[in-house]
């Protein structure tokens, strides 16, 4: 949310499961919030409803959820020649998904992965100095739980705040 907004965004839209990650998602700065209560039709609807107009789509969970949500917001944008990015970063809910080929077609689409071997080292350490510039500004917030990385075994298994991270250190 954070540096959605830090990078110009108008408006962002993030979704979650429980209550507690829906408010933190309030907290950081989401324009609207989607509960994800299930795979269904409502939930669909409601994310095309609030993200409808959005430019980039952050999916970590790919899936039911996302084979449901992407023809619901490509069904709601006011201009459907407009990029929409969807960039794929995670699978939680599913390996695969089905879209039909008329939503390639319908708007303009675009699937992105992102992941380790999508964005080479150089456009990596490029980025790093301005994020630790907005970092150290307090910018960007965030709780974190530093471990030892001899930790890692406990770290795995920790349950922490939906606004804390687990960060291992080697000290």
């Amino acid at each position: 949310m954070q540096i959605a907004k830090l990078l110009g965004a108008d408006r962002v839209v993030g979704a979650g499961r429980s209550h507690e990650r829906l408010q933190l998602l309030k907290d950081l700065g989401a324009d609207a919030v989607v509960p994800l209560d299930g795979v269904d039709e409502k939930t669909a609807t409601t994310l095309g409803r609030e993200a409808g107009d959005v430019d980039v789509v952050i999916d970590y969970l790919w899936g039911q959820p996302t084979e449901h949500a992407i023809p619901e917001i490509l069904n709601a944008r006011t201009d459907r020649s407009k990029a929409l990015h969807c960039v794929q970063i995670g699978s939680v809910a599913g390996q695969e998904i089905s879209l039909p080929s008329a939503f390639l077609r319908a708007g303009n689409l675009n699937l992105l992965g992102s992941g380790q071997s999508s964005v080479g080292t150089h456009a990596i350490l490029t980025e790093l100095p301005a994020l630790a510039q907005e970092i150290s500004t307090g910018a960007l917030t965030g709780e974190s739980v530093a471990m030892v990385l001899r930790q890692v075994d406990e770290a795995w298994g920790m349950h922490v705040s939906p606004s804390q991270r687990i960060v291992l250190t080697n000290n």
